[in-house]
């Protein structure tokens, strides 16, 4: 017998279970049974570690993707709080800072890796109070306020930045790149796109609207109705002839809207019309 006939007769011996299940036609030739099962052989044959690679390597991706996302997640997450008109709002920040908003403003900041980086998004008025520790940022849309442990005041709205220092030291950086150190009672404001460093304020003043006052001294009119308008949540149109008039004075939030806008027009000899409810017009007088 000869090689061939050999192997075909140890396949044979082999392959019983595939006759005896009816998937060889005994109708077909030596050659042609040789063949068929050695295609059979061969799909049955084991593969190794071909199947458990991929299998490994599904599950390496699946952890090293888990872990871009928990190294992703402390950057990405935020927390913003807003103060609508008409409310003032406390924030508690996860070292014990705190921050007072001003009614309509806005901030934002990284819970999960604030003991690595400090840093706040603002945009309004706020008052802060810091916690000593890492340097803390108060980042605005026309400076930077650096801190590691003081209090002080920031007005940061319609291009308009001011920040007074209340305690402690207080570094203001513009985005140009002009940089000053305030003490208690000392302010830095931007003006023409210079900063500019008044070493003596009345923090009081400064501090009125969290005190529930208001307090203005040559403040144009617009600006004074604007004011008005986030407090009580209203809305106040105004004559262009009077927006850049100037307004000083100070009275308390405990009035009406309505009595607050009696006295501001009658200062500056001019009314106000109430077109609807929560809106009102300031005109010149007839």
């Amino acid at each position: 017998m000869n090689d061939k006939n050999s192997h075909i007769n140890e396949l044979r011996e082999k392959s019983t279970e595939f006759f005896s299940k009816g998937k060889i036609d005994w109708d077909k030739s030596e050659e042609q049974v040789w063949e068929e099962l050695s295609a059979r052989t061969k799909r049955t044959e084991p593969k190794g570690k071909s199947i458990i690679l991929p299998r490994f390597y599904r599950y390496a991706a699946a952890v090293i993707l888990l872990l871009a996302i928990a190294g992703t997640v402390p950057f990405i997450y935020s927390k913003s709080v807003k103060s609508v008109p008409g409310e003032h709002v406390h924030v508690a920040l996860p070292d014990g800072s705190t921050v007072e908003l001003n009614a309509g403003s806005h901030i934002k900041y990284y819970p999960l890796k604030w003991f690595f980086q400090r840093k706040i998004i603002f945009e309004g008025e706020a008052f802060f109070q810091v916690q000593k520790g890492k340097k803390f940022d108060v980042q605005s849309k026309i400076g930077t306020t650096e801190v590691l442990g003081t209090s002080f005041n920031i007005y940061a709205r319609n291009k308009k930045y001011r920040v007074t220092c209340i305690s402690g030291k207080v570094k203001v950086e513009t985005i140009t790149k002009q940089s000053v150190i305030l003490l208690p009672g000392s302010q830095a404001k931007v003006q023409k796109g210079k900063l500019v460093v008044e070493k003596k304020v009345n923090t009081d003043n400064v501090m009125s609207w969290n005190n529930n006052r208001f307090f203005f001294s040559g403040t144009p009119l617009h600006e004074v109705i604007d004011e008005i308008e986030r407090q009580y949540g209203v809305t106040i149109k105004i004559q262009d002839e009077l927006y850049n008039r100037n307004f000083a004075g100070n009275f308390p939030k405990k009035h009406t809207v309505e009595e607050v806008l009696d006295f501001v027009c009658k200062t500056m000899q001019v009314k106000f019309v109430k077109q609807s409810e929560n809106v009102f017009l300031v005109v010149e007088n007839s």
